[in-house]
């Protein structure tokens, strides 16, 4: 049976195999949500996972690497097997941080060193309804091969720039082209709740964000009643530190929208405060703001962000 590993560098004492299984999971739905975007060509990369733990083998004590295994057994599904190395990859190197935490909760020290989002050999190309391996004499499928000689000048086209930029729904997903991002806002315009949500957990992660989709995460999740607070505090405040002029867009918008938008405002302009580009009266006006939420509606938020400024 064949296969490829993918893993972490690791510290600590702590239990590795219910990091691994932990992680695993948020790299699993990482991909599974952009997969969505991707339809029916995703059905069977999904489906190789049935059935599949990759965290099941157990760890050897003393190895200073956590490990992922995806097989390919009798050589049957390279493409599935290399494309779900490469969104674990993707996965760790933009959530690094969220993945370093989860694994913390059961001891374990991420030590990396963090992957890159865009390197590695491999490239994937979707055509004719199905995602391809790009090799150097054709696209690989499981147990697939479509020569180069049988692609349409479109396709070939398509595989072209699929070799200088992988066209996997994954990577197409994190980059801010404008069918990409049009499909993302509309989903967080819409009316069902958990499209929004994930347009949110969307754009939380996208190379970078727009001052216009910042405010419409604000506004948003700013809607009484309609979400929790932490499936947009989290992608907006992480979304601010991406967005040029995010600080004077933010203190304007903050007093505009009700109280959980205002927290969450007030909540994303907290890790800005400190950058030194930021001048002692923008501090003293963030420090009012806060003063000002924590008076007018007892701001939890307010009260620990001022308890954190000292």
């Amino acid at each position: 049976m064949g296969g490829i590993g993918f893993s972490i560098g690791i510290d600590g004492d702590g239990d590795v195999d219910s990091a691994r299984v932990a992680v695993w999971g948020k790299m699993r739905t990482f991909a599974q949500w952009f997969h969505v975007l991707g339809g029916k060509a995703y059905d069977e990369l999904d489906h190789y996972l049935d059935g599949l733990e990759p965290a099941a083998e157990p760890h050897r004590a003393g190895d200073r690497r956590m490990y992922w295994w995806f097989p390919s057994p009798a050589g049957s599904c390279p493409r599935s097997m290399l494309a779900w190395a490469h969104w674990c990859a993707v996965a760790v190197a933009v959530d690094w941080e969220q993945v370093g935490y989860v694994a913390g909760r059961h001891g374990v020290t991420i030590t990396g060193p963090r992957p890159d989002a865009t390197a590695g050999d491999e490239r994937f190309v979707v055509l004719r309804d199905r995602l391809w391996l790009v090799d150097d004499d054709g696209l690989r499928g499981d147990d697939l091969l479509l020569p180069l000689d049988e692609l349409t000048g479109e396709e070939a086209g398509r595989v072209d720039t699929a070799r200088e930029r992988c066209g996997c729904v994954v990577c197409a997903g994190l980059r801010p082209d404008p069918e990409i991002v049009a499909v993302v806002l509309a989903d967080l315009h819409g009316a069902d709740d958990g499209r929004a949500v994930q347009a949110a957990w969307h754009l939380e992660r996208m190379d970078s964000v727009t001052p216009e989709a910042l405010e419409a995460l604000v506004r948003v999740g700013a809607q009484p009643g309609r979400f929790h607070y932490d499936d947009f505090s989290h992608p907006i405040t992480r979304c601010a530190g991406r967005v040029p002029g995010a600080w004077a867009q933010l203190m304007a918008l903050a007093p505009e929208v009700g109280h959980d938008g205002r927290d969450m405002a007030l909540q994303a302009l907290f890790p800005l405060y400190r950058a030194p580009q930021r001048t002692e009266d923008e501090r003293d006006a963030y420090r009012a703001a806060l003063r000002a939420a924590l008076a007018e509606y007892r701001s939890d938020t307010a009260f620990y962000l001022l308890k954190e400024l000292g």
